[in-house]
């Protein structure tokens, strides 16, 4: 042979080789992708599933179920028990996790490799793994036996019960049951209890014992005071059967044997103390306004807090420290998710939470004084604050006129919100931390400015004061400053303090200008959010949209003009006065416990503004306001009490265009005393009627000193 052919056979035979080898790889190729598309169409319809079943699409779950399947179950069955379920165990997400190891066992098993794609079985299973995350019981795992058929072309799940939980037969249920919590209780500095959530009696009718509904719905309404309307309305629910017991109206478990006898007397009515638990206040109207009150969710606020864990049948805090504390008090409920059978007997817990009781609060209050304070307001209106003046602990904060919080709790009807609601004393609002024009009050704090600004010293005497009125410039208008009477004679910082004179603190505050007023305003505490359990509001040296004048000036340095503040952030500003210059946070909650009286928080003393006012400052200050007792010319010379030694000053702000009606202030406080004492009282009275204040700061010190 020509040597020269040799290669070029060698060629020919390897191409030839190569080609074929080419081509059996890309039928081998092919063949591969074929046979895993076909493997895999029954996996893409348990993804599917899973994913649907994730996102809560369960209509579209349906459509990949059995044709057997969807005869033991409709959609409209199918969707509802699914949304039914995994809506009431609050599911947030799954974590799925299919055993692929499984899947190509089965694969293998079957013979599904090369080119047998025509012997591919008819059914495969496959093994899952589902974490359930709730937001009612902790995470929890179910292993699941998925079963797929195919139908056609398209692989099919064949759906059971137990696809919901495994060991779900089809006449079994889903229990999910709510497991209740107590809301922690609320106590007094001293350990006695305030709030408490416990049995009530509760008025309720059975049909079936009652002769005529209407004589029924009369008799009652005039002893229970809710209209007859209503009790009709409650007979006539759908849930109604004629032994079911309507429950009506609750009340505490310590009424009178007269009134249960009366309310019994009504043939249909009974009086049960086993259907329903309330919150319970001791203490009633006295600390309404700091312990505030609950009430049953509404469903504004249940959507709010959706993901907070409320349920319908959850109360919430809607004033005072129930509400401001409502995280810390009303704890966690617990679940439990159990499968039960046709007969109702629980089969198998799925999961369980038991919850979590909340924490007790122990207040600052001390209810002897907060007694003490209550009766002295009677028949008035305004608040008293009274705080320890070295520690800011709140020991009674009343507010007048006043309401039963129990109201609220047991249940409050049309009529007897519509009376409170419309009331124009407003009962339900909190004098103490409301904002009002605080009045010569804050007097000591503009002599504070000037003092430290160098504008006066102790001996400034302002000859302009000598006289009743005062017209600080030829331009100044028509209406002069004025002061009231008081003795003749040089008029100093000490007796400008101790007979309360407008024309001094006018001409003090003009000479310190409006930048400085509010500059110190900002440094006592004005604009700022008084860091309290209670919602305050802000105090002001005057409205943003104010544009500085002499008159507003002036008007500033005697606490008008446009000066508004809180009863319980005036009192704060005085502790400045009794702590070397430092202002004190106000401080309503002393600790935080455990339903077994373990602490888990106590609060001290905070100072709020550090050197607020310097030492010196307040040094020289506080002596003048206990001459404003105990000089027999005083504003307040009238409040003093043998044996106690007192400082304090007067306040009056004129209300309305017609100033018939003021606010009558006194800031009073003990000096030298163990148990100290800082006292305000604010009044909404008549013209002329301030004097009151006197009667009832005297009468409190009187009876909680025991002088």
């Amino acid at each position: 042979m020509n040597r020269r052919l040799i290669p070029l056979i060698c060629i020919l035979f390897f191409l030839t080789f190569f080609t074929s080898c080419i081509d059996f790889q890309v039928k081998d190729i092919r063949n591969i992708k074929l046979n895993k598309e076909k493997r895999n169409v029954a996996r893409d319809t348990l993804d599917l599933y899973l994913d649907l079943w994730q996102d809560g699409q369960y209509d579209s779950m349906y459509d990949l179920l059995s044709s057997s399947s969807q005869q033991k179950i409709d959609r409209e069955q199918f969707v509802e028990r699914y949304t039914n379920i995994f809506s009431a165990i609050a599911l947030n997400d799954m974590d799925i996790d299919v055993d692929t190891g499984q899947e190509n066992m089965d694969n293998i098993d079957d013979g599904k490799d090369g080119d047998n794609i025509e012997e591919e079985s008819m059914e495969r299973e496959f093994l899952v793994s589902i974490t359930f995350n709730t937001d009612t019981v902790p995470t929890f795992t179910q292993e699941y036996t998925i079963p797929t058929v195919k139908e056609g072309e398209h692989w099919k799940v064949d759906w059971s019960p137990s696809l919901i939980f495994p060991n779900m037969d089809s006449d079994d249920v889903v229990n999910i049951e709510r497991i209740e919590t107590k809301r922690g209780q609320i106590l007094d500095r001293e350990g006695q209890l305030l709030a408490d959530t416990s049995n009530v009696y509760t008025v309720g009718a059975v049909p079936k014992a009652i002769p005529n509904r209407e004589t029924f719905a009369k008799d009652l309404s005039a002893i229970i005071g809710i209209s007859e309307q209503y009790i009709l309305a409650q007979l006539n629910q759908k849930w109604v059967t004629d032994d079911s017991f309507v429950p009506l109206k609750s009340y505490p478990l310590s009424i009178s044997q007269e009134f249960k006898d009366k309310v019994l007397s009504v043939k249909g009515v009974m009086l049960s103390s086993q259907h329903k638990s309330a919150r319970q206040y001791t203490r009633g109207a006295q600390l309404a306004h700091v312990i505030g009150y609950v009430q049953k969710i509404n469903d504004e606020l249940l959507k709010k807090l959706a993901d907070k864990g409320y349920s319908q049948e959850d109360v919430i805090g809607r004033q005072g420290i129930e509400a401001a504390m409502e995280e810390t008090l009303r704890g966690q409920n617990g679940y439990k998710i159990c499968i039960k059978d046709r007969d109702g007997n629980e089969k198998e817990t799925i999961g369980q939470y038991d919850g979590e009781d909340g924490y007790d609060l122990v207040l600052t209050v001390d209810t002897r004084l907060q007694d003490i304070c209550y009766r002295a307001m009677d028949g008035h209106r305004g608040s008293v604050v009274a705080i320890n003046p070295k520690t800011g602990e709140i020991l009674s904060m009343v507010s007048t006129p006043s309401f039963d919080p129990n109201m609220f709790s047991f249940g409050i009807s049309h009529e007897e919100w519509d009376t409170i609601r419309n009331d124009e004393s407003h009962p339900l609002i909190n004098r103490s931390v409301k904002a009002y024009i605080p009045g010569s009050t804050f007097k000591p704090f503009t002599a504070a400015m000037g003092l430290e600004e160098g504008v006066i010293t102790p001996d400034t005497v302002v000859k302009e004061a000598r006289n009743k009125e005062w017209f600080p410039s030829s331009d100044w208008g028509k209406t002069p400053i004025r002061r009231v009477d008081h003795p003749d004679g040089d008029v100093d910082l000490r007796n400008a303090l101790v007979w309360s004179d407008n024309i001094y603190f006018a001409w003090t505050a003009l000479k310190l200008g409006g930048d400085r007023l509010e500059q110190y305003g900002t440094r006592y505490g004005f604009k700022d959010d008084l860091p309290f359990e209670l919602s305050i509001d802000k105090g002001q040296i005057k409205n943003d949209s104010t544009n500085w004048s002499d008159q507003l000036i002036a008007d500033t340095g005697y606490g008008q003009g446009e000066v508004l503040i809180s009863p319980i952030q005036l009192t704060t500003m005085y502790t400045a006065l009794l702590n070397n210059g430092n202002i004190l946070s106000p401080q309503l909650t002393k600790e935080i416990r455990t339903g077994s009286g373990e602490i888990i928080k106590s609060f001290k003393t905070n100072i709020w503004k550090d050197s607020a006012m310097k030492e010196e400052t307040a040094n020289t200050l506080l002596p003048y306001l206990i001459d404003v007792v105990e000089d027999n010319t005083g504003t307040a010379h009238s409040l003093q009490i043998p044996n106690l030694k007192l400082g304090a000053k007067t306040g009056t702000a004129q209300l309305g265009s017609e100033k018939e009606e003021e606010l009558a202030w006194l800031v009073a406080f003990t000096v030298d005393e163990e148990s100290p004492l800082l006292l305000t009282v604010c009044l909404e009275v008549s013209a002329g009627q301030g004097k009151e204040k006197f009667d009832i700061a005297k009468s409190i010190f009187k009876e909680y000193y025991g002088r």
